[in-house]
């Protein structure tokens, strides 16, 4: 009966992970711009170059590093993890490189989604339908390095949990790696290293010394690659990360923690976008009607046995670690902005924090026994809701015209 019950749930989840898949080859393939954004021609243009032996010398295409369109310049806006990606799956598969760019977005989907099969086999696929919500959808759609990004921050707080509840002192050398990655796909990514430095300062507060001066040597890595990389840099390009962003007209700090509550307040429509803009539209109430509908009947039917439920919350580590990185990523994302220069806090900014937040609640309610009265029903509730949400995420009038 087990044996038959994870079979059901390894075919639930591949069969959401093929409409995931198919989601977003259908939304690029019908999408004008093909899920391209300037942004996403800096990654493929960097790619382009690496395939031709240029070393990431590049187009400035839009004249952000020198002010002068198609100038010459060393690919450093951003880092070159994920172009590099990109190069390597079109030389290995043979695809161009724009199809590449989308097929490095899905295989770390499937990543993601081997990585919930290994958390809990049994409801893998209520842990993984989480990448059918809107921001997280949105980001395996575009070419941006944010889709890798999600999965390596995941990672993180797996590796986080394990060292922790373990001690595996190999896993330690692994969480280093992952910061590097981490850091190669988004210079924010350097932002694990003050989680990595407060778990060696615990582990050090509960005795456990080996483990402490294992995690304080790879904080101490971590920076001095990410310092390596900075300096290496600002020799070849003469800047550090990119054309200077800081500007005399920059928002005040409490201006940015604006402009972040009211990006946060968006995220909280997991299906269909509001930007606080427009009058709101009918589809937009119907859904949010639902998702307040789904979250209220998930709650009135856990409520019988609150102290069963409250200890399970309480003991689940993993949620409680990445909503611990989730934050950390997003404070050190509001302190940047106070001080350079880019685009206010929107869903792709916001969508590490988004997908772990997302992750963590879905894993709280995930990780309840079946026992409990209600959770078994709480798990089916929440993916057939986020099932809606890849399906309301298609491009719905496209389909209608096809059918009609």
């Amino acid at each position: 009966m087990f044996k038959d019950k994870l079979k059901r749930a390894d075919l639930l989840l591949l069969l959401f992970f093929v409409a995931c898949c198919a989601a977003v080859v259908l939304r690029v393939h019908v999408e004008a711009t093909g899920y391209i954004s300037p942004d996403s021609e800096y990654y493929l243009e960097a790619a382009r170059s690496f395939m031709a032996g240029e070393k990431f010398i590049i187009r400035d295409l839009y004249g952000l590093h020198r002010g002068i369109v198609d100038a010459k310049v060393y690919f450093a806006q951003w880092p070159i993890g994920y172009p590099f990606l990109i190069a390597s799956v079109s030389w290995v598969s043979g695809l161009n490189l724009f199809w590449a760019s989308k097929a490095v977005n899905l295989l770390f989907a499937g990543l993601g989604f081997c990585l919930m099969r290994y958390l809990n086999r049994a409801y893998s696929f209520v842990l993984a339908s989480v990448y059918a919500a809107f921001t997280v959808l949105e980001m395996y759609s575009y070419t941006w390095s944010e889709c890798v990004f999600l999965f390596g921050c995941l990672l993180f707080v797996v590796l986080l949990y394990k060292i922790y509840t373990t001690s595996n002192l190999l896993l330690v050398y692994l969480l280093l790696a992952v910061a590097g990655f981490l850091f190669l796909n988004r210079y924010i990514g350097f932002f694990v290293g003050g989680l990595t430095l407060m778990l060696a300062i615990l582990t050090r507060l509960e005795n456990r010394k080996n483990l402490s001066n294992h995690l304080f040597t790879a904080f101490l890595l971590n920076v001095a690659f990410v310092w390596g990389y900075v300096l290496s840099n600002y020799q070849i390009a003469g800047y550090d990360t990119d054309a200077q962003r800081l500007t005399a007209d920059m928002e005040s700090p409490p201006e940015v923690i604006w402009m972040s509550l009211k990006g946060l307040t968006i995220e909280l429509f997991l299906i269909r976008k509001y930007y606080l803009q427009n009058t709101i539209d009918a589809l937009t109430l119907i859904l949010m009607a639902l998702q307040l509908s789904v979250f209220g009947y998930i709650l009135y039917s856990l409520r019988k046995q609150t102290n069963a439920i409250t200890a399970a919350f309480k003991g689940n580590l993993l949620s409680h670690l990445a909503i611990l990185t989730a934050s950390a990523y997003l404070v050190v994302l509001v302190f940047l902005r106070t001080i350079s220069q880019f685009d206010p806090p929107n869903y792709r900014l916001l969508s590490p924090f988004t997908f772990l937040m997302l992750f963590a609640v879905v894993n709280y309610v995930v990780a309840l026994p079946d026992g409990i009265n209600g959770a078994k029903r709480a798990k089916y509730v929440l993916f057939v809701f986020f099932l809606l949400s890849l399906l309301m995420n298609l491009p719905k009038v496209y389909l209608l015209s096809k059918l009609s």
